[in-house]
């Protein structure tokens, strides 16, 4: 049995706030839960629950032994371990010691976050200062848009400068309209308008009646010729950013 008197801190390393923290927190579980239900518990994340509890001592149960030797010759292992422990119903981590053990190399997913980490690395000068669906665009990669944009801040590429027309735009304008005048997806704008904390718009996209108001079409207006003066003026400056990027 593993419970809070068991746990011993490790030889050499230092105590810190974080660490300490973290012992008390390993300590309190009772003993027997598998990751997910520590996770779930200390409501933190799963990840680093796992990174804390395997440093401290703390044994989870294996549970690699509930699913059928036949059951695990039929797993897709191009498939992510999340959805592959989900259909199982075993732990995510369960799913990445037993694909460890097999030698079956990283899933479908995990391959394509490697090779497009490849293409950062190769085209970091160029990146520099662009949207993240220009580079995904560039890249060719299929990722979603969070995992591009987390990949492009843990290599260091800057993110679309601050001074970047889109940064002005009328935000009492829907993301819809924004986002098709200037050029680039809802989400983006979606996101930079929580970065940038500037509220929610005016005019809500979903009403039929939207195009009644001439204070809308009016601003809509007026943002369509900013978009387009800047599309002209972007036209007239090469930038080098927006140079070929190789594949």
């Amino acid at each position: 049995m593993h419970g809070r008197h068991q746990l011993k801190w490790p030889e050499s390393f230092k105590r810190t706030g974080i660490r300490q923290g973290w012992f008390d927190k390993i300590s309190k579980l009772p003993p027997g839960l598998d990751l997910a239900e520590a996770a779930k518990s200390l409501r933190e994340p799963y990840g680093a629950v796992r990174r804390w509890a395997v440093l401290f001592g703390y044994q989870f149960p294996d549970r690699r032994r509930t699913v059928s030797p036949q059951q695990w010759s039929k797993v897709d292992w191009t498939r992510r371990d999340a959805d592959i422990a989900r259909a199982l119903g075993v732990t995510r981590e369960c799913v990445r010691l037993v694909r460890k053990s097999k030698g079956v190399g990283p899933s479908a997913a995990q391959t394509a976050i490697r090779e497009f980490e490849h293409f950062v690395r190769m085209n970091r000068e160029r990146l520099h200062g662009l949207l993240v669906e220009d580079v995904i665009h560039h890249s060719g990669t299929d990722l979603p848009y969070h995992v591009v944009r987390r990949v492009l801040r843990d290599q260091d590429v800057r993110p679309h400068e601050s001074h970047s027309p889109l940064r002005q735009i009328n935000w009492k304008l829907p993301n819809r309209d924004l986002a098709r005048l200037w050029g680039t997806s809802p989400r983006y704008v979606a996101n930079l308008r929580a970065r940038l904390k500037v509220g929610p718009s005016k005019w809500n996209a979903r009403r039929r009646d939207i195009g009644r108001s001439t204070e809308y079409s009016n601003a809509l207006t007026r943002e369509r010729q900013r978009a387009q003066s800047q599309r002209r003026k972007k036209d007239r400056t090469p930038s080098v950013s927006r140079q070929a990027i190789p594949a």
